[in-house]
């Protein structure tokens, strides 16, 4: 169209400037100098790209054609080379104004005979129909894509199949095709689309260079049919996914195409996990994701799509594993995304949208109000800025409606769930009957309306919300993973009606939909799990019969859920998640319900199936296979290779591990392009999981290991009291009740007062606070500890105390208490005084011996296995010491034990030698530990607290934890807070440095509920090695550390000047 050399172009130009300018203005020939000065203007433009050129090229054949031709082919030669440049005009600079006249002039060359020189008709009636696609992207005029597509239908009847010319217009009508379903949502229109994509692809050779653009626009639109369908048949998202892959198999690693093919099939793995919960598609999407943001330029034009993928993606990693990184990091790619997105960004919608759910998500983890009404300004934002008729609104409506509702159940406010009904509303008219948008609307309308039924108890407000939940329940198909959630409200909903109406009928229903809910095999375990925990509620307060059966299926649902997450930090932060909160105490509730059925045994064992979930869990990997290693050992070694291999996934530290980042991504903000080490993690553990299963069904085929792996039966758990009686503690918003397991004998069930939850909530409360608030030793919190061991007397102590001597426990006996719930954090052990016939001062260690268990199964395991103890000498002491300015006392402790064990029996490690590596090095030599140092702990983050070494180095709880030590079995660790738990955290998962401990191996742990005196740990540690010895060296054992440990403290506290906090500090956990 242009043939000048653009080396040339500017002297030609400059020529017929100055040619043009001496002839007269009527001249006939300027008209063919004009023409010529505008191409010349064109190859210019082509060259530069200047819109200058561009447009004097236009005002050059507008001008040739007003002065006329003298021959008519020229004239509409010009004609076509001005409807031409228009149309590049518009492609490159947006001129809508030119899309009439461009529609006009091809409309004009259309209709022209078929042998007009120069005129391609073919490109002409392509040109046509791209106008009309142009004009309809712009305008959404229904009649420009019909227009279109029948232009189009026309033209692929006059060229031949398999050719260029043919994929290039099937390619075209294909497109129209999507363009108009866009607008109208008809699957029939995709259906077009597809089938002519097919067609396309099936008339392209292997070898052809279309070919990969042929793969990829047909897996596109599959993909796209897979997005807006419920249809569970996955041969679309799966077929796109191969195509796709296939696309990009064909194409350079420095095609500029790779892009493109990648961020296609990360958005078609996402769009496979929404359909499935897969989270294998999931951590694919991640990655590609991520491998797209490496490829992609600052200024491209595909970043802020980019982002958001990448940042919605993270998001439902975070909704699947609670992993909060993965939710501060969306959060960072929307701002990122809306740096980039002006006003009139057609992204912007899209960014505002995202940040907005983003923040409400994380809100409900924080529970922070201003995260909550950031979300809602946004929403308020984006809805101001999306006008009706937009096609985004409807999600606008929907996602700002959520938002709303959360802000009602915050502040209890019903302005708020009025504006929410009144957007719903309007939401539920935009979009069309059926579509998953469309039942999604419905159902949080229902909710809403429900909480305006709560409030005026209008009956047309339940009659409506019961509609709408049967309709949007009723289009969710049966496969889909919404489905339980779906039920979830539904239920939860009629559960209110009953209550309002006593309609039995409801009730009924309602325990129908969460037990469905519960069953659903499509539904993920977290979930069903939530399905399940509501279901226990809504029948505990009704006292209906399903009540024990939901609690035993949410049991056995809750370490499923938990052990989804591929590492024990993961799963810390699910069990840690307020918005799950209510989980928490699923295994208290399920006990008190048991208590209350008189179902004693019951009761303890849903106690240690649901508590302690994370060290059980891990524990469960070193099962002990000594008597399966006799009857199948090829067996027992593959049980532990795979254990091994799984355990050494879940106790990897969660970090990831950055990458360079391309240029540009700092100036966004973004630091996303990594290497993900959770999504590696997350395969692995997948894969050795799914073997492990393998293995245990073939362990479980064999005679006598029926119940290997399987929750452990009261009868075995019972013999955890055959040293003692173990005295539970259970503590339920529904009731809490003191449980005494002894070895060989009924369960012995003690009522508590019925203030008795909300009196210990108080307590745990008021002395953390207090401890937060007050130094080491302050008179404040003395006071208050003080008030709480004289209450935990009332609650716990006097009842338990004379509650054991009635069953002939005499004094001076070892018993071991196992609270749950926030009572794991109050020293119990020092419940007092308890009044006695002797009027003395007594505090319940006094009268028994007390120890800590965090279950029944850890006790049981604290005395399993082989020991190292002999005749022959004193146990192996490793101790650990480092001193510093605040603990100058540490020094003179460790000699000062050393002297008493001897030297012979004693490796000190301190100073310079007091490194993480030396010491986990050196303690499988040792079956004695004693730690002197500073104990570090880390609120919300359990598995980073530590012990403090040698250039303030952490031996971590986490890297303790991974140790493997089956002769273990003393730790004395005298060091700060090893065993304290906050309120922050999840206290009957007891994860703190004494816990640790006993995990790896130890028997018996004595550890500090919080900060230690430094001056304490000399004198407490020599009354307790004396006393370790009195019998001599030769028969010292940890079995004895409990006593030896109260006796230390008897005689800390007898020593002037000694606060209450300081002998209370120190306990003992394990056998």
């Amino acid at each position: 169209m242009y043939p000048l050399d653009s080396n040339d172009v500017n002297s030609q130009l400059n020529q017929w400037q100055t040619e043009a300018s001496t002839l007269p203005f009527r001249h006939p020939d300027r008209a063919w100098f004009a023409h010529n000065i505008a191409t010349c203007y064109m190859s210019r433009y082509e060259a530069t790209r200047q819109e200058v050129d561009l447009d004097q090229a236009i005002v050059g054949y507008v001008e040739a054609l007003l002065r006329g031709w003298d021959h008519p082919p020229m004239d509409i030669l010009t004609f076509e080379h001005l409807t031409r440049a228009l149309l590049t005009r518009f492609d490159n600079f947006g001129a809508k104004e030119d899309l009439d006249h461009i529609i006009s002039y091809f409309r004009y060359l259309s209709n022209l005979p078929l042998n007009v020189p120069g005129i391609n008709r073919l490109d002409v009636l392509n040109g046509l129909a791209n106008a009309f696609i142009s004009r309809f992207e712009v305008g959404g005029r229904p009649e420009d894509i019909e227009d279109a597509i029948s232009l189009l239908r026309h033209i692929i009847t006059t060229v031949l199949q398999g050719t260029d010319d043919y994929r290039l217009i099937a390619s075209k009508l294909a497109y129209a095709w999507v363009k108009k379903y866009e607008q109208t949502g008809e699957s029939e229109d995709l259906t077009e689309a597809i089938s002519h994509y097919r067609a396309v692809l099936t008339s392209c050779p292997l070898d052809h260079p279309s070919r990969p653009s042929c793969l990829r626009h047909l897996g596109d639109v599959l993909a796209l049919r897979s997005q807006r369908s419920d249809d569970l048949d996955d041969s679309d998202v799966n077929d796109a996914s191969t195509l796709l892959q296939e696309s990009l198999d064909l194409l350079d690693k420095e095609d500029p195409d790779r892009m493109s093919a990648l961020m296609n099939l990360a958005s078609v793995y996402h769009t496979r996990f929404t359909q499935t919960s897969d989270s294998e598609d999931l951590e694919k999407a991640i990655s590609k994701f991520r491998e797209v943001l490496l490829l992609c330029p600052p200024d491209h034009e595909s970043k802020v799509t980019l982002l958001i993928n990448l940042a919605l993606s993270l998001m439902d990693r975070f909704k699947s594993f609670g992993r909060m990184d993965c939710l501060e990091e969306a959060i960072s790619l929307y701002r990122a995304a809306l740096r980039l997105c002006p006003r009139d960004h057609p992204r912007r919608q899209h960014s505002l949208s995202g940040f907005a759910d983003a923040m409400y998500l994380r809100c409900l983890r924080t529970r922070r109000m201003e995260d909550l009404e950031e979300s809602i300004n946004l929403g308020r934002e984006n809805l101001a800025f999306t006008p009706p008729g937009h096609p985004l609104r409807p999600v606008i409506l929907y996602n700002f409606s959520i938002s709303l509702e959360t802000q009602y159940r915050w502040t209890g406010d019903m302005g708020y769930i009025e504006e929410g009904i009144e957007h719903l509303y309007e939401a539920s008219k935009l979009v069309k009957s059926g579509l998953p948008l469309s039942r999604r609307i419905l159902h949080v309308l229902a909710r809403n309306l429900l909480h305006r039924f709560r409030h005026r108890g209008a009956d047309k407000d339940m009659a409506d919300a019961i509609k709408h939940f049967r309709t949007s329940i009723s289009l969710i198909p049966e496969g889909n993973p919404e489905l339980s959630s779906g039920l979830i409200h539904f239920a939860d909903g009629l559960h209110l009606i009953f209550s309002r109406t006593g309609d039995v009928e409801h009730l009924e229903e309602s325990i129908a939909l969460y037990r469905s809910a519960v069953e659903h095999p499509f539904s993920s375990p977290r979930d069903r799990l939530i399905a399940a925990n509501n279901w226990t509620f809504t029948a505990h307060n009704t006292r209906h019969s399903s009540a024990l059966t939901a609690y035993r299926k949410a049991l056995s649902l809750l370490q499923r859920a938990i052990d989804l997450g591929p590492t024990v930090q993961t799963r810390h932060e699910y069990i840690s998640d307020r918005h799950i909160g209510p989980l928490r105490n699923l295994p208290m509730n399920a006990a008190s319900y048991a208590i209350k059925s008189w179902a004693y045994e019951d009761a303890v064992e849903m106690l240690e199936q649901g508590r302690a979930l994370l060290w059980s869990g891990m524990r469960s990997l070193r099962t002990p296979l000594e008597h399966l290693r006799g009857v199948d050992e090829s067996l027992a070694d593959e049980f532990t290779e795979i254990s091994q291999a799984l355990e050494e996934i879940i106790t990897t530290t969660d970090v990831h591990d950055f990458v360079q980042t391309p240029a540009g991504t700092d100036d966004d903000g973004v630091a996303s392009a990594r290497k993900d080490t959770f999504a590696r993690d997350l395969a692995e553990k997948r894969r050795l999981s799914g073997e492990l299963d393998k293995v245990v069904l073939r362990i479980q085929a064999l005679p006598g290991f029926e119940n290997f792996w399987r929750p452990i039966p009261f009868r075995h758990l019972q013999t955890a009291a055959i040293g003692g009686p173990v005295v539970i503690i259970n503590l339920s918003e529904f009731r809490s009740d003191i449980l005494i397991v002894r070895y060989n004998h009924p369960v012995v069930h003690l009522p508590t007062p019925t203030n008795f939850f909300d009196r210990v909530i108080k307590l745990a409360h008021q002395l953390s606070e207090t401890r937060k608030s007050h130094r080491l030793e302050s008179k404040t919190y003395g006071r208050v500890l003080r008030q709480t061991l004289e209450e935990l007397s009332e609650l716990v102590g006097q009842p338990v105390a004379s509650r054991l001597m009635e069953l002939g426990i005499p004094e001076q006996s070892r018993i071991w208490l196992c609270p749950t719930s926030v009572l794991a954090s109050l020293p119990i052990h020092a419940a007092g005084p308890i009044s006695s016939h002797t009027n003395v001062k007594r505090y319940l260690c006094d009268i028994y011996i007390c120890s800590y268990t965090p279950s029944l199964s850890t006790l049981i395991a604290s005395r399993s296995g082989n020991l190292s103890g002999s005749a022959s000498g004193p146990p192996s002491l490793l101790i650990v010491g480092q001193p510093d300015e605040s603990l100058p006392g540490v020094d003179s402790e460790t000699r000062s034990i050393e002297c008493l064990v001897g030297s012979n029996s004693v490796t000190r490690i301190a100073g310079e030698a007091a490194t993480p590596e030396n010491v986990i090095t050196h303690l499988p030599m040792h079956p004695w530990v004693h730690f002197a140092c500073h104990g570090m702990l880390q609120p919300g983050r359990p598995f980073e607290s530590s012990f403090r070494l040698q250039h303030k180095t952490h031996l971590t709880l986490l890297r303790i934890a991974k140790s493997h030590l089956p002769t273990a079995e003393l730790a004395f660790l005298a060091a700060c807070h090893t065993a304290e738990l906050t309120e922050d955290g999840a206290p009957d998962e007891v994860l703190h440095l004494t816990a640790a401990m006993q995990f790896s191996g130890f028997r018996s742990v004595i550890g500090t509920m919080w900060a230690m005196v430094d001056e304490d740990g000399q004198g407490l540690s020599e009354h307790f090695y004396s006393k370790m010895f009195t019998a001599g060296a030769q028969v010292a054992s940890y079995e004895t550390s409990a006593m030896a440990l109260r006796h230390a403290t008897q005689k800390l506290r007898a020593e002037k000047g000694v606060s209450l906090e300081r002998w209370v500090n120190f306990v003992h956990y394990g056998a």
